[in-house]
């Protein structure tokens, strides 16, 4: 069955598609149609069980650090506001990134096809030193720009683990308990009704209440009767440790930020 994760995904996806565009905009749709072909191939047989089976193979070989380490407790105190604010840098909307979107119309095909491929690169880097799929990675990064710092304490689990050397990574687990609540489903339906893509495609039938809360409570019951996992991992930040014990967070957006202001000075 398709989880509320994946029909959330599904329809931000579609409705993102109007406010996307040039090349910065343009290659996160790449990984948004990533998150459509995940919930489409959810719906053609793979079952939450095999993917639980496969997490917990993996937890098994991971290191996390105990809830009382010093450093679990300093990565975990700021990790919240770490992921919103660069969340939010990368808001398409945002005043900053429409200048950003004029500057680069102005660049020559040679440097925005670099930027493209930087931009790519810098995902692929990331996820891949912080054992993550970038296109899972894309399609709820941008999430979380739309919740507070509470919301995200209450619904995500965040699990410190140690990579090795000095790096580490802190993860948000998903606790599908809390997300599939009958709040948030109201909330959710709302959303949906109100959106542009509900008044456009009105045959659809998005933001149906009783239809959204009868899949959210399907959701919860199946967690409870041991059917499908609880938590799942949909987020993850890299951090360092320096040599003076201070910790760093390596935003995952801070090269391409870092090619936007050389080529603009």
């Amino acid at each position: 069955m398709e989880t509320i994760k994946h029909i959330r995904h599904l329809i931000i996806s579609k409705r993102s598609i109007y406010h996307l565009c040039f090349i910065l905009l343009v290659t996160m749709l790449i990984f948004f149609s990533s998150a459509r072909s995940s919930a489409q191939s959810n719906e053609k047989g793979k079952t939450m069980n095999a993917k639980s089976n496969e997490v917990k193979k993996e937890n098994s070989a991971k290191k996390y650090l105990d809830k009382n380490n010093p450093i679990f407790i300093s990565i975990k105190a700021r990790t919240p506001n770490d992921l919103k604010l660069s969340s939010e840098r990368s808001n398409p909307e945002s005043a900053e990134n429409r200048l950003i979107k004029a500057q680069i119309e102005t660049w020559t095909e040679e440097k925005q096809n670099q930027f493209q491929v930087l931009f790519e690169k810098s995902i692929n880097d990331y996820t891949a030193q912080t054992h993550f799929d970038a296109g899972t990675f894309m399609s709820v990064f941008s999430e979380f720009r739309k919740m507070d710092q509470k919301k995200i304490t209450e619904e995500y689990d965040i699990r410190i683990q140690f990579l090795g050397g000095n790096k580490y990574v802190a993860e948000f687990w998903e606790d599908g308990l809390a997300v599939n609540s009958e709040a948030n489903a109201l909330a959710w339906a709302h959303e949906l009704a109100t959106s542009e893509y509900a008044k456009k495609h009105p045959e659809d039938g998005v933001g149906d209440v009783e239809k959204i809360k009868e899949t959210y409570a399907n959701v919860r019951k199946s967690i409870k009767d041991g059917k499908q996992e609880r938590y799942t991992k949909v987020m993850v930040l890299l951090y360092t440790q320096e040599k003076d014990g201070s910790i760093t967070f390596h935003d995952p957006g801070q090269p391409i930020i870092d090619f936007i202001k050389n080529n603009n000075k």
